[in-house]
C-alpha cells in the first residue's frame, strides 16, 4: 500500500516520538517491505522552517539523508497536477494542508496524518 505523510508524523517517525501512533508506525513499517511513503514538497518546507525554528530536533538535512537512504521514501515535487487537484478540493483548509491532501489523491494514497481536521474531512482515506 502506498501513503502520504503529512509533517509530524515524518517528524515523529524519524524520531522515535511516541506521539506516532501505532497504526501510523505500522503503515510507516509496512512500506518497508511493500510500498511507498510520498513526501510531498510541502512537507520538506515545513520541515526545513520548523528545524530552522528550533521546534524540532530533527535537521533539515537530517530529514532529506534518512528519506534519500530509504528505499520506501519518494519526494513528491510540487507539480501542475498536483496544483489542479488542489484547486478542486472544496473543503476550507491551509495551503499547506490542502498540497498534502492533493498529493494523497494524485497517488491514490492514505494519508498518514493525526490532523483531526483532515481526517473528518473524508476527501482521502486516512491512517491514524
Amino acid at each position: 500500500m502506498d501513503y502520504v505523510t503529512d509533517t509530524h508524523s515524518l517528524v515523529w517517525y524519524f524520531t522515535d516520538d511516541s506521539r506516532l501512533s501505532n497504526k501510523a508506525l505500522q503503515a510507516f513499517q509496512s512500506s518497508e517491505e511493500k510500498g511507498i511513503v510520498f513526501v510531498p514538497a510541502v512537507v520538506l518546507a515545513e520541515i526545513m522552517f520548523i528545524a530552522r525554528k528550533g521546534r524540532i530536533t530533527l535537521s533539515f538535512e537530517d530529514t532529506l539523508n534518512r528519506i534519500e537512504e530509504s528505499e520506501n521514501f519518494e519526494i513528491v515535487p510540487l507539480n501542475a497536477e498536483i496544483l489542479r487537484a488542489a484547486d478542486k478540493i472544496e473543503a476550507d483548509m491551509e495551503m499547506h494542508d490542502r498540497l498534502i491532501v492533493a498529493t494523497a489523491l494524485w497517488h491514490n494514497a492514505s494519508l498518514i496524518t493525526k490532523d483531526e481536521t483532515l481526517r473528518e474531512l473524508g476527501i482521502v482515506s486516512t491512517i491514524w
